[in-house]
């Protein structure tokens, strides 16, 4: 039976028992009327009563398909919905460790994380694929909190447990992926307070893949029966065997209007090569092409075959990626430096596009919100293009997640920026009313107006510091100065100035080539882009092999999707006054 054909049985069997139990009310008011007999007995019963769960053993199953039929309706129909047919279930007579599971995963999507975890760790079972569930929801719940380590302990537990090898493979994945997410101190820290072998090894070999191929295969000659072996995670078999090409072509504007963002990724590029391999006999010869000179981006890409590059970085804005993309051959990979609009994977093959995307930084913002115990958002965009994808991408992982959009304004040039957050937040009307009154009544009216209650997060996507300066007080202005803002790295210079104490307590994401830096400049951005070129050119086997993330970059932690698109985790950080610190996360 399907999710969907579930949930409709359960609803035709709440109406249905719903009509039996307003009929036995009837029949019981009949019954204890005067000088009938059991009136009291009979009438315990009301129509809007709601039985408890049945006791539940340790070795029962808990019911997987009724649990994800209830959450289809959360997300399709919201959590009232979902309490409804909670209720039907228990009408039907559930056990109480699905019952708590249930009111676990709503109190979730509630965004009450602290009553969702404490029933959901008070759950337990023997069943083996119940246990596991329970454990599954734990791993991602503590994901999505960005509890990077918490997360990985539980994927470990679960790899113990699991027998079958398409599991396994997958739960490898999934606890490399946290890990990646830790620092070295963390890293380091979580392996001197552990005391379980196999585990502090699985932390030993993700510091040793950061340090060079010699440290992995040191670890692997040391492990011979560990459980990341058969296969290793994150497609480290290849990264292992991946050579050196001897000819890469870099496909720039190097003389052009573009001219200044193609050097300052050209200088990105250089300086990462010379320092991911020291050695001048291993080092790649590098072929600089301008594409100024070409009549488009494939005539330039021919060029570097001809004259031998065995790997294409390039090119860099997004038309010449999309017709490069749309080749049917290409006898060398590619590594673009932007997103074709749109590319099928069968499309993919050899190449991957990496960019400065701010349709990344959208997403992990929503990310962030959520896991903060955030579920009601307002949106508040420029009115253009950029505005439209942003908010195309936030609202699909937002959506995702389990959170709602409650409001959403494209900022206009006719109107005034105040009126319209106003309108947005919901001052706009409060204060509609209280100056109706003084007119009505020609006397100052002694009250405050009042924002909307129902949304507990404001996601300010704009393209400048300029603009986020001017528009963060309008917000506080019209009274939603409590309210979580969250933004994307554009929001932020790269420099220390005492005007970002206008966007005090907004938080962001930014990349590790600005965090790490104590000397930025308008270029940083671009040159971490050539940077992290020369890091994929390192990974390249490796990220054809895996949607695992693979690398940490200058423009952030690296994924590669089926498609070819390589996506970038950013740093969450926060403005505390003029100053940027990294985000305290739970």
């Amino acid at each position: 039976m399907t999710l969907r054909s579930k949930t409709q049985s359960i609803r035709c069997q709440l109406a249905l028992r719903g009509l039996g139990i307003v009929t036995l009310a009837v029949l019981a008011g009949c019954a204890g009327a005067p000088g009938g007999k059991g009136g009291s007995a009979r009438s315990t019963i009301g129509p809007t009563e709601i039985p408890a769960p049945l006791p539940a053993s340790p070795e029962q199953a808990l019911d997987i398909r009724a649990r994800n039929a209830i959450l289809d309706v959360a997300f399709a129909e919201g959590t009232l919905a979902a309490r409804a047919q909670r209720d039907a279930l228990l009408i039907q007579g559930t056990d109480a460790s699905t019952a708590t599971l249930i009111d676990s995963d709503i109190a979730w999507l509630e965004g009450d994380s602290k009553k969702a975890n404490a029933l959901l760790d008070g759950l337990t079972s023997t069943d083996p694929k119940s246990y596991d569930t329970l454990l599954a929801e734990r791993q991602k719940r503590a994901s999505q909190q960005n509890l990077w380590l918490k997360s990985a302990r539980l994927a470990h537990q679960r790899l113990q447990l699991a027998r079958d090898i398409t599991t396994q493979a997958e739960l490898k994945n999934a606890l490399w992926s946290q890990l990646m997410q830790l620092d070295d101190n963390q890293l380091r820290t979580a392996s001197r307070r552990s005391g379980v072998a196999d585990w502090r090894d699985w932390l030993a070999l993700v510091q040793a893949y950061r340090e060079d191929r010699s440290s992995v295969n040191r670890w692997l000659a040391n492990h011979k029966n560990h459980s990341a072996l058969n296969p290793l995670p994150s497609g480290l078999s290849e990264w292992l065997n991946t050579k050196t090409p001897n000819i890469v072509a870099v496909l720039l504007p190097l003389s052009g209007k573009l001219s200044s963002v193609g050097l300052a990724v050209l200088e990105g590029t250089i300086d990462n090569l010379y320092r991911t391999y020291p050695n001048p006999k291993q080092r790649p010869q590098l072929l600089t092409i301008d594409t100024d000179e070409y009549s488009d981006a494939v005539s330039a890409y021919q060029s570097a075959v001809d004259r031998g590059a065995e790997l294409v970085i390039g090119p860099l804005t997004k038309s010449q990626a999309q017709v490069l993309g749309n080749l049917s051959q290409r006898p060398t990979p590619v590594i673009a430096l932007n997103r074709p609009e749109a590319l099928a994977p069968r499309q993919a093959d050899s190449w991957l596009s990496l960019s400065l995307a701010p349709e990344d930084e959208a997403r992990q913002i929503a990310r962030i919100a959520f896991g903060k115990g955030l579920r009601r958002s307002v949106i508040i965009r420029p009115d253009n293009d950029w505005g439209r994808r942003m908010e195309a991408a936030l609202q699909q992982t937002w959506r995702q997640l389990g959170g709602t959009v409650r409001g959403s304004v494209a900022l206009t040039a006719t109107t005034p920026a105040s009126e319209q957050i106003s309108r947005a937040v919901g001052g706009f009307a409060s204060e509609s009313r209280i100056k109706a009154v003084e007119r009505a009544f020609e006397t100052p009216v002694e009250a405050r107006a009042r924002r909307h209650e129902d949304f507990d997060s404001l996601f300010l996507l704009t393209q400048t510091p300029d603009e986020a300066r001017s528009l963060r007080p309008l917000l506080v202005f019209h009274y939603s100065g409590d309210i979580p803002v969250f933004s994307p790295s554009s929001i932020y210079s790269g420099q220390q100035q005492l005007q970002n104490r206008d966007l005090n307590d907004v938080i962001f994401v930014e990349t590790p080539a600005i965090i790490n830096s104590p000397d930025t400049d308008r270029f940083t951005r671009l040159k971490a882009l050539g940077h992290d070129a020369v890091l994929l050119l390192d990974h390249w086997q490796q990220a054809l092999q895996t949607q695992t993330p693979f690398a940490w970059g200058d423009t952030g932690l690296l994924s590669r999707l089926p498609n070819g698109e390589v996506t970038r985790e950013l740093i969450p950080v926060e403005f505390a006054g003029d100053k940027v610190r990294r985000l305290r996360l739970p």
